[in-house]
């Protein structure tokens, strides 16, 4: 915990020091510009004095001019006034700092320059007659011209000039004598039409800043603020403010690696000796040339964070400032016995006074020792899709189903691959950007596979989110025989798409058990060294869960084959993306939570549906468009990242280039669904025919055996609910196996094990319809 240093002056002080020293800048100069060498007389006498400041302004150009550094101490005024005005705006101070030592020593030499001459032949006898440098200047001019000679000495001082101002600006002293030794240069248009030089087609220039050994600091007053940070690099750790200097890093935005073409792979499969080229960045709209961080903003942020936090009796500091392209996140250090639990309940207090629609609480921060405050910037910028394909971390990823989702709150790409995931859930509100993720997720897989690698099986019952995507098929999009659409828009379709997927996951681990292999990995590798098909991917696309599962009739008929999936078809190379913007629990239910590990939450109404996602609160927070929270499998707390985004008009240029491909001509189909049991129209709990429920044998046989009828024996052994355990004592009552309801008690069995017998001898020994 860093401990919080009282500030040396208030704001009100240094506003009114800023005021002195611009009022002092005033008088100097009414001193120095009425000075005259007769005041100086008449003050012996008590004459009347010309100087507009009186015997001060006698004094203090006496000073400054006769004792100090001459005419030149005209220098010291903008100085002054630059300071007052520095101060009392509270303008960062790193280029004035910088500017006043090379004034104060551009006119300590300039004093012993147009000292030298005067003093070499008067001496120092200033009295008789005024030296330029004034008695500073003189007195060191005099010293080195009696040293080492008039000549000498200006060589020396004209020499320290040139110094000062090259390493003031910056400027090599050798350029211009380097440039002319090459001679003249001959133009472009006095060579010969075939010697001149073909013009190239430049790639952008990536600037990289040298991080130097004293970082910028910016000068705040009190503890305003200590430091502003810019995030380090994906491969390098950040410190921890206790221990680290606290110094403010300006970097630029980090910036993505341009692809050129001959860096895509282009060459991924052969059919009819033409290769499949994958789609080019050329097709996605670029991102523009990000602007840099507004420093003063940043600062004023803090400052009014760390003024309100006092004001809810919460004492802390912001130590750092991570900006980002969205929000930007203030680490406050709270204060020493300060509970971290104070700062949540200030969310909507910080809001408000920051003029934000949301600000979101991280406390404390994973690993850290403050407390983070995201806030949003007042101009966010677009997070381009283009800009998350060209990262390096997307092109150097190995697995075909790396989704390039967009970037964290630092700025930096933030990809994901699916297969190690292995299912996704995602859920928001209308407008939040959930459908926008669909895309981005399907569009960052055609990016890398082709549809011999990577097969879709979307579900769309709204009918209008995935329609763009029929263009895909038939070789990218799969279907069965039972199926009539391959974006499949209707729940009858969407159950027997979810079947066929089960039934393709137990054909998949029976061709693995055949080749004894453990994975869709292990058994692609075999295949490849056999120049035999190798087994595709599938993802299976559910934009709107909510849709399929508000039918009781068919609600268990799209819960149980999502539940098999994704507890069994990671292993096959089947994984499921599952879209709702209805994140309750009557949709998310136990089972699709506890099997879905990886989900992504936007923007939602409460902090209850936020729970219903991600186990924890902070969703509600978001800010919508792209704004979301990732929570990766085995990770704690989510991680907050921008979607990129995507538009209409780059998701047809991509479909309409991969359909020009060549692909091979042998369609892919799913196997035919297991058509489901019938199922009772009027209660739905699985009674056949509209006759006993399916589980009656079997209660039947628990009650005679146990003499014991009770729902909960039912409960306990056929694994129901206690609806349906109620409902077959019901029906054992009806056909008199047990008897009427006893209050608390079990009900009395009339049927004993003979009863067991018997049904069992008719089963084995039926009688024949002619007999009778």
């Amino acid at each position: 915990m860093q401990e919080n240093r009282k500030p040396l002056l208030s704001n009100r002080q240094i506003e009114v020091l800023g005021l002195i020293l611009i009022v002092v800048s005033v008088l100097f100069t009414l001193s120095l510009a009425s000075y005259s060498e007769r005041d100086e007389l008449l003050m012996n006498h008590h004459g009347l004095i010309d100087n507009s400041m009186g015997i001060a302004g006698v004094f203090i150009s006496y000073f400054l001019i006769k004792l100090g550094v001459g005419y030149f101490a005209w220098g010291f005024i903008p100085i002054l006034l630059a300071w007052g005005v520095f101060v009392l705006f509270k303008i960062d101070k790193k280029i004035l700092k910088r500017s006043t030592w090379f004034s104060f020593g551009l006119i300590f030499l300039l004093s012993i320059l147009f000292s030298i001459d005067k003093v070499a032949e008067t001496g120092l006898q200033y009295s008789s007659g005024f030296i330029p440098g004034g008695l500073v200047g003189g007195s060191i001019a005099y010293l080195l011209s009696d040293w080492i000679g008039v000549a000498p000495s200006i060589i020396i001082i004209i020499t320290s000039i040139l110094i000062l101002i090259s390493g003031f600006f910056r400027f090599s002293l050798t350029a211009p004598i380097r440039s002319l030794k090459n001679g003249k240069r001959v133009k472009k248009a006095d060579l010969p039409e075939e010697m001149r030089p073909v013009k190239t087609k430049k790639e952008p220039r990536i600037k990289k800043k040298k991080i130097k050994e004293h970082k910028k600091i910016i000068d705040a007053p009190g503890d305003i603020l200590d430091a502003i940070r810019k995030p380090l690099p994906e491969t390098e750790q950040t410190e921890d403010p206790k221990s680290a200097p606290i110094k403010a890093i300006v970097k630029p935005r980090i910036t993505t690696t341009p692809v050129t073409k001959n860096e895509r792979p282009s060459k991924k499969q052969v059919f009819d000796n033409k290769p499949y080229i994958l789609p080019s960045t050329d097709l996605l709209i670029e991102a523009p040339i990000s602007s840099s961080y507004n420093e003063e903003e940043l600062q004023r942020k803090a400052t009014l964070l760390t003024e309100t936090l006092p004001k809810y009796g919460v004492d802390g500091k912001v130590v750092r400032i991570l900006p980002g392209p969205v929000i930007t996140l203030y680490e406050v250090a709270p204060g020493e016995g300060v509970r971290v639990n104070k700062f949540t309940n200030l969310s909507n207090d910080i809001a408000r006074v920051m003029a934000a629609k949301h600000v979101r609480i991280i406390a404390p921060i994973p690993g850290r020792t403050v407390v983070g405050v995201e806030i949003p910037n007042n101009d966010p910028e677009m997070i381009y899709f283009h800009s998350i394909v060209n990262s390096k971390k997307y092109r150097e990823s190995k697995s075909l189903l790396s989704i390039a989702v967009g970037k964290t709150a630092e700025g930096i790409p933030y990809i994901f691959e699916l297969d190690k995931m292995p299912h996704l859930l995602v859920a928001g509100t209308t407008g939040s950007g959930k459908s926008v993720c669909i895309n981005t997720i399907i569009m960052s897989i055609l990016y890398r596979a082709t549809p011999e690698e990577v097969k879709f099986i979307l579900i769309d019952p709204k009918k209008i989110e995935l329609s763009i995507y029929k263009a895909l098929e038939p070789y990218h999009l799969i279907t069965s025989v039972d199926i009539d659409e391959y974006v499949i828009t209707n729940a009858q379709n969407a159950i027997l798409a979810l079947r066929s997927a089960l039934v393709e996951m137990d054909s998949r681990y029976d061709k693995l058990a055949s080749i004894t292999v453990r994975s869709i990995y292990e058994y692609n590798a075999k295949m490849k060294a056999l120049n035999e098909p190798i087994m595709p991917f599938i993802v299976v696309v559910i934009d709107e869960l909510a849709d399929l599962m508000s039918n009781p009739a068919t609600r268990t008929d799209i819960e149980l084959p999502i539940q098999r999936l994704a507890q069994m078809s990671r292993a096959v190379g089947i994984h499921l993306v599952i879209a709702t913007q209805r994140p309750s629990v009557d949709v998310i239910t136990g089972l699709i939570r506890s099997n879905i590990p990886a989900r992504i939450a936007f923007n939602v109404a409460t902090r209850i549906d936020s729970r219903t996602i991600l186990d924890t609160g902070g969703a509600e927070m978001l800010l919508g468009k792209g704004d979301m929270l990732f929570l990766p499998p085995g990770r704690p707390q989510p991680i907050r990242i921008h979607n990129a985004y995507l538009t209409l008009e780059e998701i047809e240029k991509v479909l309409s280039h991969i359909k020009r491909q060549p692909k091979n001509e042998d369609e892919f189909i799913l196997p035919t669904a297991i058509e489901p049991e019938p199922i009772d129209e009027i209660n739905g709990t699985g009674n056949v025919n509209g006759g006993n429920d399916a589980l009656f044998d079997e209660a039947m046989k628990l009650v005679i055996l146990h003499q014991q009828g009770s729902a909960s024996l039912l409960q306990r052994r056929l694994k129901v609910g206690y609806s349906r355990a109620g409902r077959l004592i019901d029906e054992l009552e009806e056909a008199g196996i047990v008897g009427p309801s006893n209050g608390s008690k079990a009900r009395e069995v009339f049927a004993g094990p003979e009863y067991l017998d018997h049904l069992r001898s008719i089963e084995n020994d039926p009688v024949d319809e002619d007999d009778e």
